[in-house]
């Protein structure tokens, strides 16, 4: 009998720094699909992640314990007009690709996103990478623009497609305000949709 395999979607802990890392390496240094060009160390993750959880999710997929992808939303642009946004990132470790990992992360970003009050989602892709268009079109992004040779990396010029997802009932920022800070969320939102993520991920597996 085969062994049933223990997966689960969790908020990042700082101690996941260096499986992060070791994750989003070869992305930087054998890809354009990130325009990051010098490796970060496990230290700068870390604060990274740390100064990512002050307002936004940050989560992490693990099989067996051991962390197989990450996902997390930032901040667009800084201007305070723009707080009702977010940029989505995705990785995953290429031994664990085609499994439903990403799937699971962003059904888990998308419902605490939702829940803190964010409006618009915004993936932006370097060109070609036909499977995160395709994740993205199943979330239901849709194109805006094509960047035409927006960033040089790997010797060559590369294009980036800029999507964007409008979340359905958002909050009106005049009565509402500025979205939740993940920190001020109520425990149960999150823990509702990372037990969602997870189960949908163990019936993939």
């Amino acid at each position: 009998m085969t062994k049933k395999l223990s997966a689960a979607i969790r908020m990042a802990q700082p101690s996941d720094a260096q499986a992060i890392l070791d994750i989003y390496a070869p992305y930087v240094t054998d890809t354009a699909i990130t325009f990051v060009s010098t490796l970060p160390t496990a230290e700068e993750i870390r604060l990274k992640m740390l100064d990512i959880e002050k307002r936004y999710p940050y989560l992490v997929c693990t099989i067996d314990n051991e962390v197989v992808g990450f996902a997390y939303a930032d901040r667009v642009r800084p201007h305070e007009a723009y707080r009702w946004n977010a940029e989505l990132s995705v990785y995953i470790d290429p031994h664990h690709q085609g499994r439903g990992i990403a799937t699971a992360l962003y059904t888990a970003l998308f419902q605490i996103l939702k829940a803190q009050g964010f409006c618009n989602l915004y993936a932006v892709i370097t060109l070609p990478n036909e499977a995160s268009v395709a994740l993205h079109k199943h979330f239901g992004f849709r194109e805006l623009a094509v960047h035409e040779a927006d960033g040089y990396k790997l010797g060559a010029w590369r294009d980036v497609l800029w999507m964007l997802y409008r979340i359905d009932g958002a909050a009106d920022p005049e009565t509402h305000g500025s979205p939740v800070r993940l920190p001020q969320l109520r425990p149960n939102e999150v823990e509702t949709a990372l037990s969602i993520a997870s189960a949908l991920l163990s019936g993939a597996l």
